[in-house]
């Protein structure tokens, strides 16, 4: 589902470096890490996957357990906009997953 629309270009993601492929999602044992644009073009994208999956499955996601986050450079109207259409919240302090830290920022060479 997510790489169908990642293929339609409707889906974008992130690069670790600019040679690196384009990574879209992280599927681990029951959690899925989204990587997107904050438009709401893309909001809409991850809400109708979400439906999908949901369809297709039979269950049911957790919006309470869902979060989203944001660059701090994503200007506040479009961020309440987003998080208005998934239902979810945002977190700020993403801390860690599996002993790891969700985010790392750039090397300060």
């Amino acid at each position: 589902m997510i790489r169908d629309v990642e293929e339609k270009k409707a889906l974008g993601g992130i690069k670790i470096s600019r040679d690196s492929p384009c990574i879209s999602h992280i599927l681990f044992a029951d959690d899925t890490i989204i990587f997107c644009k904050a438009t709401v073009a893309e909001g809409t994208e991850v809400i109708r996957i979400i439906d999908d999956y949901e369809k297709a499955s039979g269950q049911k996601v957790n919006h309470a357990k869902c979060s989203v986050s944001f660059s701090s450079m994503t200007d506040v109207g479009t961020k309440q906009q987003i998080l208005g259409g998934l239902g979810m919240r945002e977190v700020r302090d993403q801390g860690k997953y599996l002993g790891l830290p969700l985010l790392v920022g750039r090397s300060k060479r």
